[in-house]
C-alpha cells in the first residue's frame, strides 16, 4: 500500500500539466464590451486615461459631421435626379416612337381606304357609262362610307339617281332629295343645276 501517494502525485501532475495545455476550439469566442475593457484596463496596466474633449473639439467634430451629412445628402440629390433624367428620357423616346407609329399607321390606314374609295368610285363610273344605274348607285353608297363628307362622291349618287329616275322612273324622289340637300350645301355648284334640269318634272 505504499505506493498510493506517489499514483496521487501522479494524477495532480497530469491535471496540472493539462490545464497547462492550449485548449482547441473550432471558433474564437466572441469580444464582449465587458471583455474588451478588461483588455485594455489590462493592457494600461490597470490605469484608464480618457481624456475629456474641448469645446474646439467638438465645433471640429460637428462640422465634419454636418459637411460628411451634406456631401451625403448631395449625392443622394445628384442620384435621384440622374435617375429621373434618364426615366424622362426613356419615356420621352417611348413617347415619340409611339407617335410616330400613330402617324404611321394612319398614314397607312388613309391610303388603304383612300385606294379602296377611288377603287369602288371607278367602277361605279364604270356602270355608269354602260348605263347600270342600279350597280352604279351600289358601289357609290359602298364609298360613300368611306369618306361620307366628300362632295365628289355625293354628286355622283346624286347624278345616278337623277339618270335612273329619267331613264326607269325610279328613285326619282331619292333623286330630288339628294339633290335638293347638295344645293343647299353648295349653292355655287353648276353642275347641279344641270341636274336639277333632270328632274325638270320633278319640281
Amino acid at each position: 500500500m505504499g505506493g498510493g501517494g506517489s499514483i496521487q502525485g501522479m494524477i495532480t501532475s497530469l491535471k496540472n500539466n493539462r490545464k497547462l495545455l492550449r485548449k482547441k476550439r473550432l471558433f474564437r469566442p466572441e469580444k464582449t464590451f465587458l471583455r474588451i475593457k478588461k483588455e485594455y484596463i489590462k493592457s494600461a496596466e490597470g490605469e484608464l486615461n480618457l481624456k475629456n474633449a474641448t469645446g474646439r473639439q467638438l465645433r471640429d467634430i460637428r462640422v465634419k459631421v454636418l459637411k460628411r451629412r451634406k456631401k451625403n445628402e448631395f449625392v443622394r440629390i445628384v442620384i435621384f435626379i440622374s435617375f429621373i433624367s434618364v426615366f424622362s428620357l426613356i419615356a420621352y423616346d417611348y413617347i415619340k416612337s409611339s407617335k410616330a407609329l400613330n402617324e404611321l399607321n394612319e398614314k397607312r390606314e388613309l391610303k388603304l381606304k383612300s385606294d379602296q374609295y377611288y377603287s369602288l368610285i371607278a367602277e361605279g363610273d364604270e356602270w355608269l357609262k354602260t348605263r347600270k344605274w342600279h350597280n352604279a348607285i351600289f358601289q357609290y353608297k359602298k364609298a360613300l362610307v368611306i369618306f361620307p363628307n366628300d362632295y365628289s362622291i355625293h354628286y355622283r349618287l346624286a347624278n345616278a339617281y337623277c339618270l335612273r329616275c329619267e331613264d326607269e322612273f325610279k328613285d326619282c324622289n331619292k333623286a330630288k332629295k339628294l339633290l335638293d340637300k347638295l344645293m343647299n350645301q353648295f349653292p355655287d355648284k353648276l353642275e347641279l343645276l344641270k341636274l336639277k334640269k333632270i328632274l325638270e318634272f320633278e319640281y
